[in-house]
């Protein structure tokens, strides 16, 4: 069963446990998550459950602009005994319906060059890559 986000913090609890046990990348507590998430209209989070328990969650972010109608793939987090069971092509398959629901042009993933199973999944699902056309640039914004 797939849920989205509901706001609460039973709810940021479940994906706390699971980004900890998958790519520990969230640094907030439940209330502050949760706050993050409500917040951004245009970001949405699922939960996967396997038999009840919190498994995976899959983060999307809904993008238009004047070059792009389409939808990124924030991130797949499986935990870890759940892993090779599927569930992260699940939520990928999960993220295509929601895009074409949406009526949207394109469907995006980033994924770090050094996750093999995240590039071996993408690739299996039909996702090209592109090795020249875009470089990622990240700069910290610190505040103030």
């Amino acid at each position: 069963m797939i849920k989205e986000f509901d706001g609460s913090l039973k709810m940021a609890e479940e994906l706390l446990l699971i980004d900890s046990e998958s790519f520990k990348d969230i640094p907030y507590t439940s209330d502050v998550l949760c706050e993050k998430i409500k917040k951004n209209n245009c970001y949405k989070v699922f939960v996967y459950y396997k038999e009840g328990i919190p498994a995976a969650y899959l983060g999307l972010l809904y993008v238009s602009n004047l070059h792009y109608d389409g939808m990124w793939v924030d991130l797949i987090a499986v935990r870890k005994k759940f892993q090779n069971q599927d569930i992260g092509k699940a939520l990928l398959r999960y993220a295509e319906e929601k895009a074409s629901e949406s009526s949207l042009e394109m469907l995006t993933g980033l994924v770090k060059a050094d996750n093999i199973s995240s590039l071996s999944m993408f690739k299996s699902s039909g996702f090209m890559h592109d090795d020249i056309g875009f470089k990622l640039f990240i700069k910290d914004i610190e505040k103030k």
